[in-house]
């Protein structure tokens, strides 16, 4: 199966829970510079619950890494207010089984993980997220970051996932 196809597999995987807004809670990640051919899985559709009680990540994007020949699955947090970098993890990770459940096994997958936040982050949040790590198929991933906005996007937070 080529990456097409894979991507088209997945789109339909995804059918009406497809992102048609990229904000959450007064957040909003810009799609500036990320491929075109791309799907958004918007999590509260496909798995609604009670965001208060909710552990699980707010998107995931595929789409096709033409510089590693992949599929690129991205689970993104949006926090508008105060990191609880603990609470960002498990909704991340939550993530990672999201990517995992809609990606064929057959296929090389490469994650890379996005909190994208609002503000500054608390000096002790921030040195907690430089050493948490999410897991996905048996390795560990870090957790990039981009502000909310729409000057900052996505395509920046997924360029340091490649200098790492």
């Amino acid at each position: 199966m080529n990456l097409h196809e894979t991507l088209t597999e997945i789109r339909q995987k995804v059918g009406n829970n497809k992102a048609t807004s990229y904000t959450k809670d007064g957040c909003r990640v810009s799609m500036v510079n990320v491929p075109s051919d791309r799907v958004v899985l918007d999590v509260d559709l496909a798995y609604p619950t009670d965001r208060a009680n909710s552990n699980q990540c707010d998107f995931v994007l595929f789409c096709i890494d033409t510089l590693k020949s992949n599929i690129l699955g991205v689970p993104m947090e949006l926090k508008s207010g105060d990191i609880d970098v603990s609470h960002a993890v498990l909704q991340l990770q939550d993530g990672a089984r999201i990517v995992d459940n809609f990606a064929p096994r057959n296929i090389e997958i490469n994650v890379v993980f996005v909190l994208v936040h609002g503000g500054g982050i608390h000096r002790a949040q921030y040195e907690k997220l430089k050493t948490v790590r999410i897991r996905f198929r048996g390795k560990e991933f870090p957790i990039n970051t981009t502000k909310c906005s729409y000057q900052s996007n996505l395509a920046d937070a997924l360029v340091k996932s490649t200098k790492r």
